[in-house]
């Protein structure tokens, strides 16, 4: 591969890869608008491809991991340059505080609702450090707060406080929060909660005590129809003080990936293959939840792959993260959540192919 500087180089050059049903043309420009300028590097840790299966046109948000003590500015950067400065020193002070085995966050760019001309502040998604090892430290709800006012631009936690200890009260035995998100764009002002280690029995009583306002026979019938394609799940959910907003989100996994731990499912991107999503795929297309495009679009996006070029060799690791089912009052809409990964590779390394 060529020398590469910018993220909008890197794609350019992985543009075979990339099914053009799932981005292409004002999808795409429109995702290199805004993180084009990015540099190629940030694909060396997980890129995520936020595709919408319901929708015909080619085009995804898109999400990219930091793994160092520091968010590059650039990252930030919004229409407010005072807050984005604001929110580059809460982020840098929160990785600062984590050991370097447990620094991650991942910062989400909506692209496909946002004016194109518009650079609209990114979404912080935190992850719990139960969810990297056994015995890693959970969320607490006090300081998770802290933390999410911050990212909110505002030294006053009591809101976030009041949501979250309310949450944390009524979870499910077992159940842990593997992730935290703040939307600083996105009004109410809520914190989003991605839950693991939940069963379909505990599903019903939970968003009972979590007054949650939507309708939960449809939801357990819904995962009813899923069940021999997708067994496992994590609940994504957004909570205010008053209580849970309406949007409620599962993100499943295909039953042919075999039964792991909530761990295991957060690296599913790289560990199943195309006939392990098939199964489900199919049953969200004869759902009407997913376009026959989209779907073969998808199953042909697993992939690994060694890519040489007269700088040097490069590993490249696509895969499926996880299919989310966003319901809102009784509408469901699918979502794919695909991952990538490239990086280069010594002289001697190797890579399945």
């Amino acid at each position: 591969m060529n020398a590469m500087t910018q993220l909008r180089d890197l794609l350019e050059a992985l543009r075979p890869q990339i099914p053009d049903s799932l981005l292409a043309g004002r999808g795409r420009d429109r995702l290199l608008l805004r993180v084009g300028d990015f540099p190629a590097a940030v694909a060396a840790n997980l890129c995520i491809f936020e595709l919408r299966l319901d929708d015909p046109e080619p085009a995804a948000d898109f999400s990219l991991t930091v793994t160092s003590s520091q968010v590059p500015h650039r990252y930030l950067a919004a229409t407010d340059e005072a807050a984005a400065t604001s929110l580059k020193a809460s982020l840098d002070a929160y990785l600062a505080s984590k050991p370097e085995a447990y620094r991650w966050l991942m910062l989400e760019y909506d692209l496909i609702d946002i004016p194109e001309e518009r650079k609209a502040a990114p979404a912080i998604n935190l992850r719990s450090d139960a969810s990297l090892t056994p015995g890693g430290a959970i969320f607490e709800p006090a300081r998770l707060a802290g933390t999410l006012s911050r990212v909110f631009g505002r030294s006053d936690a009591r809101h976030e406080q009041r949501a979250l200890s309310r949450t944390f009260a009524v979870l499910p035995s077992g159940a842990v929060v593997t992730f935290a998100a703040a939307f600083p764009e996105r009004t109410p002002r809520s914190v989003r909660l991605v839950v693991a280690e939940v069963s379909a029995a505990q599903v019903g009583p939970f968003l009972d005590r979590l007054r949650w306002p939507g309708s939960i026979p449809t939801v357990l019938h819904f995962l009813s129809e899923l069940y021999d394609v997708s067994n496992r799940f994590m609940m994504a959910f957004d909570v205010a003080p008053e209580g849970a907003l309406p949007r409620l989100g599962f993100e499943i996994y295909p039953t042919a990936a075999g039964d792991r731990d909530f761990r295991g499912l957060l690296s599913a991107w790289h560990t199943t293959r195309s006939y392990h999503w098939r199964g489900l795929i199919d049953r969200l297309v004869e759902m009407g939840l997913c376009l026959q495009a989209k779907a073969d679009g998808l199953l042909s996006w697993p992939k690994q792959r060694i890519l040489y070029g007269a700088n040097g060799t490069c590993g490249l690791r696509m895969g499926i993260n996880h299919i989310k089912i966003v319901m809102d009052a009784e509408h469901l809409r699918s979502k794919a959540y695909a991952g990538l990964q490239c990086f280069p590779l010594a002289p001697q390394s190797t890579i399945l192919s």
